[in-house]
């Protein structure tokens, strides 16, 4: 862990939201005041009160899904990953028909998108293939799909975002070691450059990513037990590796990542949760010049999903957490 400097510290106080027994949660998404979760069930969450209803039928689910209006209704639709047999799907609100969008899909990254004009999602599958599966006409039917880019790498390939990394006004895609740079057009092919070379272990690049901009990129090894935390600075030619700004080592299965400010100085801090290990809640405080100081927020809770919210609306950024045992929130009681 990296030295830390004299900051006051941001105080969070813990509220238990809700107990999920046998309950598995593989994935969340969350709009407005509404947490929707996918896992053994798909199932929906209000804020801040945690009233809960079963959305449809299905399951179980893995990780990857999203929500989006698939329909143009007005209305979040969710799509999600049955794990047998393997299928992506979409459940069409308010009634939670199911539709089938591909079969044989296997992908723990899925973020909706728009390429060129054309709605759909992105996604990682089977670790090694970016895919971009369009909305058609009559989403009830199978969505076409276009193969983005095919990785043949020493290390699996996890994590998605998408940003305009070469400032062409054309959105790019950033994925595992990689970003993928957005051609002229639809129908061209896509170009890929390396960001950084950890690839020592076949996880080594499964990441988590968080684009801060205008030139900074945060990543962490989020299925690694000995796990490094780091902004990515994107050079002047950004075809070239980017310089790397070690924030962390030695975290535990990091699998949530996430930037907010929570001090309120206006910079972005970064939020981190250890899913193994000691399963610390942390908070890298931005004290600018790509410099970070950590606070341990809490230990012991493991979490399968951080994320920052305000969840009370009180303009402060709070914590969701999301265990194999509960619910929680931890409110910024910061002043």
């Amino acid at each position: 862990m990296c030295a830390a400097t004299v900051l006051a510290q941001i105080r969070f106080t813990k509220h238990h939201i809700q107990n999920l027994g046998r309950e598995r949660i593989a994935g969340y998404a969350i709009s407005g005041r509404e947490l929707t979760t996918w896992g053994d069930r798909l199932r929906s969450w209000s804020i801040p009160d945690g009233k809960v209803r079963v959305l449809g039928s299905g399951g179980p689910f893995g990780e990857g899904g999203a929500i989006i209006d698939v329909n143009r209704d007005g209305q979040l639709d969710v799509v999600a990953g049955e794990m047998s047999p393997r299928a992506l799907v979409w459940f069409e609100a308010p009634r939670w028909t199911r539709h089938v969008i591909d079969t044989g899909v296997d992908t723990a990254d899925v973020i909706p998108a728009d390429l060129f004009g054309r709605r759909g999602i992105l996604l990682v599958h089977r670790r090694a293939q970016v895919r971009f599966y369009e909305i058609p006409r009559d989403p009830s039917e199978r969505w076409p799909v276009r193969e983005i880019y095919s990785f043949y790498t020493p290390s699996d390939q996890g994590g998605l975002a998408i940003a305009d990394i070469d400032t062409d006004g054309r959105p790019d895609i950033l994925c595992g070691n990689y970003w993928i740079r957005s051609p002229e057009s639809f129908e061209l092919p896509w170009r890929l450059f390396a960001i950084e070379l950890w690839n020592e272990h076949q996880p080594s690049a499964i990441l988590r990513l968080a684009w801060m901009g205008p030139r900074d990129l945060i990543a962490t090894q989020r299925e690694m037990p000995d796990a490094r935390l780091a902004l990515f600075e994107r050079p002047a030619d950004p075809r070239q590796l980017w310089t790397e700004h070690r924030i962390a080592d030695g975290l535990s299965r990091p699998h949530s990542l996430d930037v907010a400010d929570f001090d309120d100085d206006g910079r972005l801090d970064v939020l981190v949760a250890e899913q193994s290990g000691s399963g610390r809640l942390l908070i890298f405080r931005n004290e600018a010049g790509r410099r970070f100081t950590p606070q341990i927020v809490a230990t012991g809770v493991n979490a399968i999903h951080a994320r920052s919210i305000d969840w009370d609306g009180d303009g402060r950024r709070d914590i969701l957490t999301i265990s194999e045992q509960a619910i929680s929130y931890w409110r910024n009681e910061s002043r």
